[in-house]
Parts: structure tokens; C-alpha cells; sequence
């Protein structure tokens, strides 16, 4: 919805003033397309974590173009915390990511991760912050 100005009369550089109010299905569409975007950059980012771990695959196809399948992500939970559901690769392991969860948190930008099996070939990875909140602080004497 669009407001225009009542005297009636239109100048050159004169424009309409928007609204204060959005629809609500326009309010819904956009938070949609954030989260969609926000969901992609996620999964981008998996891709590239997965890779810096040593977690996925190189090879080149027959026509020498290089090729890399890695884990591949199938649902983002907002949380909190933030979770991941993810296809392991044939012949992966939990220990395997176990063992990198260091260096997956460091390329998802969060201090750790928790990783934990879904089903056979599956695996659930919450992306976890250190709550300042939750540190023990020393009462004084």
C-alpha cells in the first residue's frame, strides 16, 4: 500500500511515502526468503567445513573436471541450538566426525559442536556457543 501525498498536484522529484504497515503475507514471504537464504549460506557453509575437515571426497570425472561429494545436508532446526540432520558418506563413521568436530566448529563459527548418531547413515550436529551466563564465577571472601 502506497500513500500519495493530497494536494493534488505532481512535482518532478516528489515520490510516495510508504507505509508503516506490511501485510502480514508480505512480512511472511520475506522472513521465508531469509530463511531460505540464511538455510543456503548454512549448507554452503557445511560443504566447505566438511571439506576442510578432510570429511569429503575428491575425484575427477572422466572429462577431467573435478569433482567433491561431501555429507550432505538435509534439514536445518533453528533451535535453539542451532541443528543439523546429515547423510554421512558410505563408509563413514560417527567417530569420523567425532574426531573433527574441532575443526568443524571452527569452520561453522561456533565453539563447538555436539555430534551424535540419527539412524544408520545419519548423524545430528548441534552448533553450540558458550553461554557467558553459565561460567563459574568465584564468590569473593
Amino acid at each position: 500500500m502506497t500513500f500519495v501525498a493530497g494536494s493534488g498536484t505532481a512535482r518532478a522529484g516528489s515520490f510516495a511515502a510508504r507505509s508503516w504497515w506490511t501485510p502480514r503475507w508480505l512480512q511472511r514471504q520475506r522472513e521465508d526468503r531469509e530463511l531460505a537464504r540464511w538455510t543456503t549460506e548454512l549448507s554452503w557453509q557445511w560443504a566447505d567445513a566438511v571439506d576442510n575437515a578432510q570429511l569429503a571426497r575428491h575425484s575427477v570425472t572422466a572429462g577431467r573436471i573435478p569433482l567433491t561429494v561431501a555429507p550432505q545436508l538435509h534439514s536445518v532446526d533453528l533451535g535453539p541450538p542451532v541443528t543439523l540432520l546429515v547423510e554421512m558418506l558410505p563408509g563413514q563413521v560417527v567417530d569420523d566426525f567425532r574426531g573433527k568436530a574441532q575443526r568443524i566448529a571452527g569452520a561453522m563459527g561456533v565453539s563447538k559442536v555436539h555430534i551424535e548418531p540419527y539412524d544408520a547413515g545419519w548423524i545430528r550436529v548441534a552448533l553450540l556457543e558458550d553461554d557467558p551466563s553459565h561460567t563459574d564465577v568465584p564468590l569473593p571472601a
